[in-house]
């Protein structure tokens, strides 16, 4: 599937830690709609977030990420703040905050998009192509092209007019056209299996647009260009 954000939606029961009250509340997901689905101990046996309804205190509340955690064993990170400042912790690894450290959890880091779930459900695999998808299969850049030919010509009054433009704007796009995206799309390939990152290798195919790979310092190009960390 296309590494779309629409793709990446999870189900409305699924492991999600954004939105948890820290402490015991009447709370079903950020939409309301339902009841988490149950969560992994580290023992691998499974953790119901929600209270069982005869509970005397709490009858079928969420019981919230302090009590989650202590759960799991984790009982100084039950302790922390519900969350940093507007959830931008400055160390994503760190155990800084209590969702935080349930969204570093192995479970949580599991959880699969709704799309994979459904597909996996009926006994197929399914994957994403890498986020810059389209730059790693130049028959997207060759529909952009002829997309955007077709956008500047003028606005056609009649169905054969439209029709007309349509195969002009497929057919400006000729071989060196082809040629010149295949290369871009080599050069994006080059940069993911060199490890560089997404924002990284947009940079380096900019900068080595002439080239058909990218040279061997790139590495040490990115380092002068501060785009190491990118």
């Amino acid at each position: 599937f296309d590494n779309a954000p629409g793709h990446q939606k999870r189900a409305d029961d699924a492991l999600s830690a954004r939105y948890m009250p820290k402490f015991p509340k009447p709370w079903w997901g950020k939409k309301g709609l339902c009841k988490m689905r149950n969560g992994k101990l580290p023992s691998s046996d499974p953790q119901d977030f929600y209270y069982p309804d005869d509970h005397p205190q709490y009858p079928g509340y969420f019981k919230g990420m302090a009590k989650i955690l202590e759960e799991r064993g984790l009982i100084q990170e039950s302790r922390l703040p519900a969350e940093c400042n507007k959830f931008k912790c400055v160390d994503e690894k760190a155990a800084c905050c209590c969702r935080r450290v349930l969204f570093n959890q192995p479970d949580f880091i599991a959880q699969k998009p709704v799309i994979i779930e459904l597909v996996e459900s009926h006994g197929h695999m399914a994957f994403f192509y890498p986020k810059f998808h389209p730059e790693l299969n130049f028959i997207e850049q060759c529909w952009g092209y002829a997309k955007f030919h077709y956008r500047m010509l003028p606005e056609p009054k009649k169905e054969v007019e439209m029709e007309q433009n349509i195969r002009d704007s497929l057919d400006c796009v000729d071989i060196g056209k082809m040629q010149k995206f295949s290369n871009r799309s080599v050069r994006f390939m080059d940069a993911y299996q060199r490890g560089l990152s997404g924002a990284q290798a947009v940079w380096a195919n900019r900068k080595y647009h002439g080239h058909r790979v990218l040279p061997e310092k790139i590495m040490e190009d990115l380092e002068k260009a501060e785009m190491s960390n990118a």
